[in-house]
């Protein structure tokens, strides 16, 4: 029995699959990989500054459809759905002006995405066409939910004509962003703390608990406990940015190798002097103060 392809979605939404482009993004920085889901799912504008430039090759192919196909790479290798877009303008600029737009020095500096740096594009080449697009309904209940086969060939953006790729999941879970795991499975890494889904933020927001940092440069420990408003989110956060309040310690070291975990779960209501105890006797038990970052 023959497998549904994407082309037929397309033509039962009346869309000429010869003008529609298939853009496979498989970023190749580990950071940008592991974000740029985060980027699709929460942060819009961003994901279009994103796929607003491309290598000669794809701007060649995209100067002649009407559309965008964006998939994301996906950790089983597949690529995910991400939306369907359509192209409104595309401009010849001075690269100087294109990478001027602060989208991409965020892109930079949060995500890791070093293929669309500014010092980089800028030193590369002295023009580049940037695509302006805008998200349509059209086969949005498919998005984080479609996958197909990663085709072969380098090339990464392709002419739904002529790939027609088969359809080889179809979940009812998304798959791009999934929701976060269970505070005794949760490990966060501070890139990943600063670019946070809203989905993980807010469970961070509701979970008062005592918690574990990693420095992954040397296996150095630090223990903690968060209490107060926005209680676990606040506080890692915090370490993240370097807020007062942060320990000797831990401050005389970057941040960036940072993991973070849940050591124990409490109660919303436990008053903050039990919230201390718990904290202490963790300290206690992992000996972060003879042997860690803890100061006391």
């Amino acid at each position: 029995m023959a497998r549904l392809r994407f082309n037929a979605l397309l033509e039962a939404e009346g869309l000429d699959a010869d003008r529609v482009a298939i853009v496979l993004h498989t970023p190749q920085p580990a950071k940008l990989r592991a974000l740029l889901p985060v980027i699709v799912h929460d942060r819009p504008e961003l994901f279009a500054a994103y796929q607003s430039v491309h290598s000669e090759p794809a701007t060649k192919t995209l100067l002649r459809r009407d559309f965008m196909a964006s998939f994301i790479r996906h950790p089983s290798g597949r690529q995910t759905f991400a939306g369907l877009f359509r192209i409104t303008d595309a401009r010849d600029l001075p690269t100087a002006e294109i990478y001027g737009d602060e989208w991409f020095n965020e892109l930079e500096d949060v995500y890791g995405a070093s293929d669309t740096a500014p010092s980089r594009n800028i030193a590369r080449i002295s023009h580049q066409v940037r695509f302006e697009t805008e998200p349509v309904d059209l086969l949005s209940g498919f998005i984080g939910r479609l996958q197909i086969a990663q085709p072969p060939g380098r090339a990464y953006v392709r002419v739904a004509a002529n790939l027609d790729p088969e359809i080889v999941a179809l979940s009812v879970d998304d798959l791009l962003m999934p929701p976060p795991p269970r505070w005794d499975a949760m490990v966060v890494h501070a890139p990943f703390l600063r670019a946070l889904p809203e989905s993980w933020a807010a469970r961070l927001r509701e979970w008062r608990a005592v918690y574990l940092i990693v420095d992954e440069r040397d296996g150095a420990r630090y223990v903690g406990s968060a209490y107060g408003e926005e209680n676990l989110l606040s506080r890692w956060r915090g370490h993240v940015a370097r807020d007062k309040g942060i320990t000797a310690r831990l401050i005389a070291r970057d941040p960036r190798t940072f993991r973070f975990s849940i050591l124990e779960l409490l109660n919303p209501s436990l008053d903050a002097s039990d919230v201390i105890e718990t904290e202490n006797r963790w300290k206690e038990r992992l000996h972060t103060r003879q042997f860690g970052l803890n100061e006391n």
